[in-house]
């Protein structure tokens, strides 16, 4: 892929888009885990997961073409993308372990 196709406006907003999707469904996962439907939450993660894989193919190809030299600029876009990604992905872990804390405290109380 050529470094101009590759940060295009509509490639940029997708990745963007991407990664806000990817948080939004770790954020259900944790609303869904609160209402105890443990096996919604898990698929809401599931979903989370499965969009992130397809985040990181696209910052891959990025870093690949860069190939450490430099050649794709840094852009306040870019930036701006990273740090939904970044906070997308921390949001997910903390989703997890929210899921099982749930999940547990659940068990406890109909034990």
């Amino acid at each position: 892929m050529e470094t101009n196709s590759v940060l295009d406006e509509e490639y940029l907003m997708n990745l963007l888009c991407q990664a806000g999707a990817a948080k939004s469904a770790a954020m259900d996962a944790i609303f869904k885990a609160r209402e105890g439907s443990h096996s919604e939450a898990l698929h809401q993660l599931q979903i989370s997961d499965e969009i992130f894989k397809e985040v990181h193919k696209c910052q891959t190809e990025l870093i690949s073409m860069d190939e450490g030299k430099g050649k794709i600029q840094m852009t306040l876009i870019l930036t701006h993308i990273q740090d939904h990604i970044m906070n997308g992905m921390l949001c997910k872990e903390i989703a997890t372990e929210l899921v099982e804390l749930y999940r547990q405290c659940k068990e406890k109380q109909n034990a």
